[in-house]
């Protein structure tokens, strides 16, 4: 009689599973994991909007009851101790964003036959904004905190280049290392024209409705362009700030131009008739969006916040950057694009492109994880 393998164990935490982003980031890398003989465990805090889809490739699935993620700490830890007593060759935990990274390691503290790997999806340097005095105090209590307890986790991973030289450099830590979000599926090579000439310009913003995206930059820049130039501003995606840009489009009577399209999956429908693509965010991780906008050869503008930006847009080869939260200086760099018509070299944007593609993602992940084993 021979015996079964023991299975490597992983553990995926991230609070809030929500559509897109790390969430679908965790499912595509999940997706591959589970035909290398892991055993994945998925938690989130609440509903788990991906729990069909990850119960399609045999994942188990944990919500757990809790409202707030410090209330977290003692279900999480029982459950992982529960973990450590089941027949698992080793069980490795992977944490993602930042207060879920200290959360994870808190709960974790002393369970020697867990490793533990924070990846950081977002930026740190987030925690530098705030837009109250409540929100400010509670970011700089997330930094000590992340900056105290990051060095007892056993590897970090940033998902930008940026990224890993911030936390290498704020946080004195040398166990860091980057890998890209699985952003695209596959590389399209074609050189797609894109309708470039046309008379009306139609310009895309894909994300999620939120003050850190710098939405209202893009309105009050286009607002400031629309007597003197034909486009159409399509925005995809939801989010807290939806009735505040409408509210925005109806005083300055710009319904004609500006459409709220709200989160729609196909990525080719959205950007198919695109001409540009604008990221105005304060700050980010690695914007899939970004890189799904060059893929689909659609011309990108994007500010040069703290994050992923500058990296995929190759420091102003494959698009233009702006001043992060400069409505004047995003107006210059969209005029520039609606004078000229600029467009994408094909040769650098597929060579570039290969970063960041979902196997190359996966791979390096596999790579990485099988070190413990």
């Amino acid at each position: 009689m021979t015996l079964k393998k023991k299975q490597k164990r992983l553990v995926f935490f991230l609070p809030n599973f929500s559509l897109g982003g790390a969430g679908e980031s965790i499912f595509k890398l999940s997706r591959f994991l589970v035909k290398h003989n892991f055993s994945i465990l998925i938690i989130s805090l609440g509903k788990n909007f991906y729990r069909k889809d990850f119960k399609k490739i045999n994942c188990e699935i944990i919500e757990l009851d809790s409202s707030r993620v410090f209330f977290s700490i003692l279900k999480l830890r029982k459950l992982m101790i529960d973990e450590t007593k089941k027949n698992f060759k080793k069980i490795i935990f992977i944490s993602n964003l930042n207060y879920a990274n200290i959360i994870s390691v808190i709960s974790l503290i002393k369970l020697n036959k867990i490793k533990v790997i924070l990846t950081e999806r977002s930026s740190v340097s987030e925690l530098k904004y705030s837009n109250n005095l409540i929100n400010k105090f509670k970011n700089k209590l997330i930094y000590f905190f992340a900056k105290f307890l990051y060095k007892f986790s056993d590897l970090i991973i940033a998902n930008s280049k940026f990224e890993k030289k911030y936390i290498q450099n704020k946080f004195q830590l040398n166990n860091v290392i980057c890998i890209h979000p699985p952003s695209i599926k596959s590389i399209i090579k074609k050189n797609i024209n894109n309708n470039i000439h046309k008379k009306i310009i139609n310009i895309i913003y894909v994300g999620r409705l939120s003050r850190e995206k710098g939405i209202f930059v893009i309105l009050k820049a286009l607002k400031n362009l629309n007597k003197k130039y034909k486009f159409l501003f399509n925005l995809y995606g939801d989010g807290p700030e939806r009735k505040s840009i409408e509210k925005f489009i109806q005083i300055n009577n710009l319904d004609k131009i500006i459409l709220l399209k709200g989160f729609v999956s196909n990525k080719k429908l959205i950007f198919k008739n695109a001409n540009l693509f604008i990221n105005a965010s304060l700050w980010e991780g690695l914007p899939n969006a970004l890189v799904q906008s060059i893929n689909f050869n659609v011309f990108p503008i994007c500010s040069n916040a703290p994050g992923g930006n500058m990296e995929v847009i190759k420091n102003g080869k494959l698009g233009m950057s702006f001043k992060t939260n400069d409505v004047k200086d995003l107006q210059k760099k969209i005029t520039k694009f609606l004078n000229k018509r600029l467009k994408l070299n094909n040769k650098i944007r597929i060579n570039h492109l290969k970063n960041y593609t979902e196997l190359k993602s996966n791979q390096m992940y596999l790579k990485t994880i099988n070190k413990f084993f």
